[in-house]
């Protein structure tokens, strides 16, 4: 059932089983596993049915350390959250690939590392994801794929770095919309906005969940079990403003919440310049592509799990891709590191250096022109590496609450990321672990190393919020326990890539909406022991 909360009464008061709050993939995949029984489910979403202007507004942030897109820009309030913000003209698709194993262990030098349990015990839920997701089969096996299509991995020697395949999803949870709506026992609440999560009866428990609507007046939930679902930054600011009981908000004991925030360390670190020129024909798996019908894939490089452990590095992926030599050199360079800048606060270092180079470059860059409308694709020289790494996690790259207030009068979320030289360093080790390997096999080698460049390369984000509530059988070390609830309240949990205790180098949604499925299903177990025993709630 559909409702726009503006149709309820003033201070009306609901009782429920399961209140979701944020529609986005983790919220609607727990809602969608609800559908069907006698579980009454509501699922809140401070936007509407497409993004708004006035419901993005809501967004809005500070920001300060590492340069960070702008947070009303890195975030969607609408039904299928930031999954509406995937695709643009240049991009139709988004990446999915599961978290190695290497991922949730305990890393010797990686303080902070290890999962409550390891990657076979999400397996199955990966399974589900994949299909909810609407990719292909789940097969991340990068030699099916290479047979598959006829696109072999670069002939690496074996032992250091191997070539991995991640997928290409072609929908957003947008179109789950109409099957919700349809559900009998579950209402989508839309310009739904929660302000508090109160504990007033019992500091143990969440009572009610305050909605506000944009002309002031305001309604609750009272709710068996609630779901914080509202993304990696959201989450921890609901949870910090949470106050009126717990004077540093809820599940905030430990000065945890909104600690350990990580964003993925993107950027252009280098090129592959082919010992022949036949290095590209044979590049095929490394660009985006269509093996099959309707799915698509794209190969890239990373150190094996043996040697991260070996080496203690963190983990990243290279995606080698065919351009124009031009686009090697400083002024290009320099050139999109500005137009990134414009989109991020603060404002990067260096961006005197940079702006010195395209001065000094006006040549390069009208050569960098000319080759773009002249050099047909097959022509094209090097290999781009592109690096997606995970930064180590720290408890100092954090998200607080800020000086300004949105319209409920709230404060907003304030930003300070906080990756470290350290986290480029081991970027920089991996690329040169791929180097050894091209060397090593005859194939070429990468020049323009991370660190060799001046001014040194900008480090992007790609909206990927993860960590701020994290995962931690002990409560003096996370927010949540491996059900992800939160420690010391009983009905409360959080979904999503915010409860990630380390990273990876995979994009997130596909762990976000496995980790939701294995959620719901601990939703089903408790409720039905507490329709059995009542008192247990």
């Amino acid at each position: 059932m559909l409702s726009d909360v503006r149709e309820l009464d003033n201070d009306q008061q609901v009782e429920v089983d399961v209140c979701i709050i944020g529609a986005g993939p983790a919220g609607i995949a727990i809602a969608r596993e609800l559908i069907g029984d006698d579980t009454e489910v509501w699922l809140l979403e401070s936007g509407g049915r497409d993004a708004e202007r006035r419901a993005q507004r809501l967004n809005r942030g500070q920001s300060e350390g590492h340069p960070i897109h702008r947070l009303h820009q890195s975030r969607v309030r609408a039904f299928g959250g930031t999954s509406r913000h995937w695709f643009t003209p240049d991009d139709d698709s988004w990446a999915a690939r599961p978290l190695d194993p290497v991922d949730f262990e305990v890393r010797p030098g990686i303080r902070y590392s290890g999962w409550p349990f390891d990657r076979a015990h999400l397996e199955p839920y990966y399974v589900q994801a994949q299909e909810l997701c609407r990719l292909g089969p789940f097969d991340y096996d990068v030699r099916r794929w290479a047979d598959q299509d006829r696109t072999p991995p670069l002939p690496l020697l074996p032992g250091t770095v191997e070539s991995t395949v991640f997928q290409r999803g072609i929908d957003d949870f947008d179109g789950y919309y109409e099957e919700l709506v349809r559900a009998p026992n579950v209402t989508l609440l839309l310009h739904a906005s929660v302000v508090d999560l109160g504990t007033a009866r019992d500091p143990c428990q969440v009572d009610r969940v305050e909605l506000r609507r944009e002309d002031g007046s305001r309604c609750f939930v009272q709710a068996r079990m609630v779901v914080l679902a509202a993304g990696g930054i959201e989450n921890p600011r609901l949870l910090l403003q949470s106050r009126q009981v717990h004077p540093a908000g809820l599940g905030n004991d430990h000065d945890l919440v909104g600690r350990f925030f990580a964003e993925r360390m993107s950027a252009r670190t280098g090129y592959i310049l082919p010992a022949s020129p036949e290095l590209l024909a044979k590049a095929g798996l490394y660009a985006v592509h269509e093996p099959a019908p309707g799915v698509r894939v794209q190969g890239a490089l990373r150190v094996t799990d043996a040697v991260q452990q070996k080496r203690q590095l963190l983990n990243c992926a290279f995606f080698p891709l065919p351009r124009n030599l031009s686009m090697m050199n400083e002024a290009v360079r320099s050139l999109a590191t500005l137009a990134k800048a414009r989109r991020r606060r603060p404002l990067p270092a260096g961006i005197g250096g940079h702006l010195r180079n395209v001065v000094a470059g006006v040549g390069d860059l009208g050569a960098f022109a000319r080759e773009r409308l002249l050099t047909p694709d097959d022509a094209r020289g090097v290999l781009a590496l592109r690096a997606q790494g995970e930064q180590a996690p720290d408890p100092d790259s954090r998200v607080t609450l800020g000086t300004r207030r949105d319209r409920f009068g709230l404060p907003v979320a304030r930003v300070d990321w906080r990756p470290a030289e350290s986290d480029r360093a081991s970027i920089r080790a991996s690329q040169e672990a791929v180097d050894e390997a091209l060397r090593g096999a005859g194939l070429g080698q990468v020049e323009l190393l991370l660190g060799d460049e001046h001014p040194p390369t900008l480090f992007e984000g790609n909206f990927h919020h993860l960590g701020a509530t994290r995962m931690h059988t002990d409560p003096a070390q996370g927010v949540v326990d491996a059900d992800c609830r939160v420690h010391g309240i009983r009905n409360l949990y959080v979904a999503g890539s915010s409860v990630f205790p380390t990273y990876g180098c995979s994009n997130p949604t596909l762990t976000v909406v496995a980790l939701a499925l294995r959620l719901a299903d601990h939703l089903k177990k408790r409720l039905a022991e507490i329709r059995v025993h009542p008192d247990a709630s």
